[in-house]
């Protein structure tokens, strides 16, 4: 053969080994339905409780537009050409974070009373899952006897005021139903406080806390029911309604703000998302207000001083033109007063820009340090101006000077008494940078839990824990499972396996053996098998002297024995059946038979073989039992009667099938194969080890002993692991 032809071989049994891989743990998949299906159930269980443990909640959403304010001159329309459009997006985001903050939530926390908390109280573990549940079934009130405390559905308690004393910032109550619309409130000790109606404010004394007011607006519960009433401290509400808002620009660089907020009902959530809105936009309309009052009484304050300085130098222009009689400028003299006019006006409205600057802002602020940069260019050109008056005649500069003063302090004063009427109309007309375009709405369909989602990852996540499950035992499980097993590791050729039989496994003591009694059984079709290999292979030998054992006890070796026996006696071989293990043999009873005597009453002296052989209801087919139970079985079994017994027994039987006790117990097996001509082991699937069989080999081989081979027992071939495949002809029926 050519080294490629070589290759493919090898190649094609890699494949059919990765194929039977594949299969078998397919088998051992179904095999382990019963347990997958288990965690499926297990898992679609308890993410059910999850699910519906879980509270649901619904999301209010709204948005608002966030504009420049334009009304807060001058300063306003600095502020404007200062910022650029970063700074825009910066002003966005600012006004998000100012929504978000405590000062604007704890407005709305005072407005709509949210430091109030009321829960039913549900059974423990299973009453808050089951409640819900019993809702959605139905909308009527549920009541379980001997259990009215608690909610079982549709409980519900609406409680809008408690007014505690101010030293108290937080308190704990119960609330009983009474029925009919009154209630109870207890504190947690179970002392009586106050009982009030719904739909009116109710007074009373707490003993631990003072005089407190409760307003319960409504209240659907059946009698008894309890809940639980808090009042939480300010801080807890305003953090609990910080956590459940969000504040968004969408999309970015829009001035659009998107604002959502969740809560324990569509009504709830859209009420406290439209109480953050109005207490936002109160604030916002506040603190423009305040600004413009503030930059408006300093402009009063400038205006008489201005107003002043202008009549001041209105007087000494007309006092200087009436003594010089001097009462015009040439040219060159009003194109330089005209510029120096400008710059003086500028100067002065810059100065008073910054003045108002200086008042909210510190003199690091960049539009304070931008005031400054105009101020300093401005005057530098002043400067520049002011050396060109040099060149003019005295009387014509002094005029020039007068006439600036006039007219600098004449436009200055009109144009901050035009600002102060201006700052007076838009204080009137205050709105806030920021509108709402969409109120709070809140859909129908609760946000979370989404339960059948939840419902279908545990179904899923059941059914993968439940493979993992199946495969790792079966990877962890050191029993035998595949009879070729027995022959490619240990060396034993396997003469028959014989399937699990549902007959045998439900047949009593003393009923006919299953070979009697159910001769088409598949596993009477295998002992039929071994049975034919045993005539091929030992056709030459007079007496078959055959020994069956196995490692440890409850592998079937009796059954074997006794119907391997049957089938011989069937087939007209006269056969013996000796129950080899004197220790704990059961043979007896398996077939209805007397205990002793028996072996050890022969091996002993005590009795014949003729005496101690029972005959069975089959026909050539006979049973040594045990006998009495001996104290000394190894010393019986090295004694020269088993040597005696087996030659007295060639003469009589075909068939000589010792069931021995097992390998690892005890050393009586090896003393009885001895004298077998064949020695087999059974091994039981699902419970003989592999490392059993490995030390059964080594006891034999210590002891100068051959086991012929291996009997494979209890093979399930109802299982998927091995039904579909090569051991399918054990289900054929004829």
């Amino acid at each position: 053969m050519s080294r490629h032809d070589s290759d493919i071989g090898e190649t094609g049994r890699e494949s059919e080994d990765a194929e039977i891989d594949l299969r078998e743990y397919l088998g051992i998949i179904a095999d382990g339905w019963r347990w997958i299906l288990l965690a499926v159930i297990c898992g679609l269980i308890l993410a059910t409780y999850f699910a519906w443990k879980q509270a649901p909640t619904y999301q209010a959403t709204s948005l608002m537009r966030v504009e420049q304010s334009q009304n807060m001159a001058p300063a306003a329309f600095m502020q404007q050409q200062a910022r650029s459009a970063g700074g825009a997006v910066q002003a966005v985001t600012a006004e998000a974070a100012i929504v978000h903050s405590r000062s604007v939530v704890g407005a709305a926390v005072d407005a709509e009373n949210l430091q109030v908390r009321v829960h039913p109280f549900y059974f423990p573990v299973i009453g808050e899952p089951l409640s819900r549940l019993l809702s959605a079934i139905s909308a009527g009130e549920w009541r379980v006897p001997g259990l009215s405390s608690y909610a079982w559905g549709n409980a519900s308690a609406n409680v809008t005021q408690i007014k505690l004393p101010p030293e108290q910032d937080s308190a704990d109550f119960k609330l009983i139903s009474r029925g009919d619309g009154r209630y109870q409130l207890l504190e947690p000790n179970g002392e009586k406080v106050l009982q009030g109606q719904v739909g009116k404010t109710a007074s009373g004394v707490a003993p631990d806390i003072g005089p407190i007011k409760i307003f319960v607006e409504s209240l659907n519960a059946a009698s008894g029911t309890e809940f639980g009433v808090s009042y939480v401290s300010k801080a807890t509400a305003i953090a609990s309604v910080q956590a459940r808002l969000q504040v968004k620009e969408q999309p970015q660089g829009s001035g659009l703000l998107d604002l959502t907020l969740s809560a324990s009902s569509p009504k709830e959530a859209e009420r406290q998302l439209n109480a953050v809105m109005s207490s936002y936009l109160q604030l916002s309309v506040e603190q423009q207000s305040q600004q413009a009052q503030q930059r408006l009484g300093f402009l009063k304050k400038q205006l008489p001083k201005l107003k002043e300085q202008r009549d001041q130098a209105q007087a000494k222009l007309a006092s200087y033109q009436s003594k010089t009689g001097t009462l015009d400028l040439s040219s060159q003299a009003n194109a330089v007063l005209q510029q120096l006019t400008n710059l003086d006006q500028q100067l002065a409205q810059v100065s008073i820009n910054r003045q108002e600057l200086l008042q909210e802002y510190t003199p690091k602020h960049p539009l304070v340090k931008a005031a400054n940069d105009k101020r300093s260019t401005l005057e530098a050109r002043r400067d520049k101006l002011q050396q060109q008056l040099k060149t003019l005649p005295k009387s014509e500069s002094k005029l020039l000077e007068l006439r600036r003063d006039t007219e600098v302090s004449d436009q200055l004063y009109t144009t901050l008494l035009n600002t102060s009427q201006g700052l007076q109309v838009s204080k009137a007309g205050i709105t806030g940078v920021t509108h709402i375009i969409d109120s709070a709405y809140a859909p129908g369909g609760k946000v979370s839990p989404k339960r059948t989602s939840i419902m279908l990852i545990g179904l899923l996540a059941g059914g993968i824990l439940g493979v993992l499950a199946v495969l790792l035992v079966a990877l962890l499980r050191s029993a035998l499972e595949d009879p070729d097993v027995m022959e490619s590791k240990y060396g034993l050729p396997v003469y028959a396996t014989i399937p699990l039989s549902d007959v045998e496994t439900h047949r009593k003591l003393g009923d006919p053996l299953l070979a009697t009694q159910a001769p088409d059984d598949t596993a009477v079709e295998s002992l039929r098998a071994l049975r034919t290999s045993l005539q091929f292979a030992m056709m030459e030998e007079g007496t078959r002297f055959v020994a069956i054992t196995g490692p440890t006890p409850a592998c079937g070796k009796s059954f074997v024995s006794a119907n391997l026996g049957a089938l011989l006696a069937h087939s007209g071989n006269r056969v013996l059946v000796v129950d080899g293990d004197m220790r704990r043999g059961l043979l007896y009873k398996a077939m209805g038979l007397k205990q002793s005597p028996g072996l050890s009453d022969v091996l002993s002296g005590s009795a014949g073989v003729a005496e101690v052989v029972q005959s069975t209801e089959v026909e050539y087919l006979d049973v040594l039992t045990t006998g009495k139970r001996p104290p000394n079985p190894s010393e019986l079994l090295m004694s020269g009667r088993l040597h005696a017994l087996k030659t007295e027994l060639e003469t009589q039987y075909d068939y000589v099938l010792f069931d021995l006790p097992p390998l690892l117990n005890v050393t009586d097996a090896s003393l009885i194969a001895q004298h077998a001509t064949a020695t087999f082991l059974v091994v039981r699937s699902h419970h003989s080890t592999g490392h059993e069989v490995e030390q059964s080999i080594k006891r034999m081989d210590r002891d100068g002993l051959k086991l012929n081979g291996a009997i494979f027992n209890g093979l399930e071939i109802t299982r998927m692991r091995y039904g579909y495949s090569k051991y399918r002809y054990y289900g054929y029926k004829y």
